[in-house]
Order: structure tokens, then sequence, then C-alpha cells
């Protein structure tokens, strides 16, 4: 069965980087660039999971942190339990673990090998798939 994923990267170098790594992994990636586009895309498709950054750029000035996304994700009905992983730069150690308690499923540090990212990306599916079943 395929995999959709959903990433939200206001980088377009980094969207095409990624879309063909997961692509290439076997993956159907949907890339969105700003928090309007993916609340649409949240709302249409069901996603097997969610990969971020850490701020999710709306129209200028404003912004979401991935904290804030995912109390929204767990409103809608379609991805309410979907896992959310945050790729970032690692600020501290403190940091990832505020993240990691405010309900994101895993931290991808940056910079990360092609290799270390689609590992991370399917143990996490293989985790959510067995807490399904």
């Amino acid at each position: 069965m395929t995999k959709n994923l959903l990433v939200i990267t206001s980088s377009l170098a980094e969207q095409v980087r990624l879309l063909l790594l997961l692509t290439a992994a076997g993956y159907t990636p949907t890339c969105c660039e700003s928090l309007p586009s993916a609340l649409t895309a949240l709302e249409s498709s069901p996603f097997n999971a969610i990969i971020t950054d850490p701020v999710i750029l709306d129209a200028p000035p404003q912004k979401m942190t991935a904290v804030e996304l995912v109390s929204l994700i767990k409103e809608t009905a379609l991805n309410s339990s979907t896992p959310v992983l945050v790729m970032g730069d690692v600020i501290s150690l403190q940091y990832i673990m505020n993240t990691l308690c405010s309900g994101i499923a895993r931290f991808i540090p940056k910079p990360f090998s092609p290799t270390e990212f689609i590992e991370t990306i399917s143990a996490e599916l293989n985790l959510a798939e067995h807490k399904q079943a």
C-alpha cells in the first residue's frame, strides 16, 4: 500500500530534495510551502505521516510552530492520529525534549543524510502501523 506523506517546508530547494528522496523510496509525498496550503491538504486527504519545519510560514509576517500545528491536526477528522515529524536544527537538547513532549512523534536533526532520513520515516510509519493494529 502506498504511503502518503505531507511535507511542509517553505524552502523550494528542500521541497525538491525531499520530493525526489521520498519518491525514490516509494512514498507519495505532497509538498506544501505555507500554512494555508498545508491546512487545505490536511482537510482533503488522509496522510500516513506529516513532515514539517519547526516553524510554518503563513502570510508574512505570521507563522505557526509545529507544536501548534499538532493541536490543529488533532481536530481534523482525516489526520487526527497522523504522526508529525519535525526536521530542524538542533537548538538544544531541552528544545528537542519540549518538542517531543508536545505531541511531535520524532525530531529529525539537520543536517541529515538521505539514508538517515528515509530510515527515520520508515521506522515511524512502522510504529504507527503497529499502533493501529
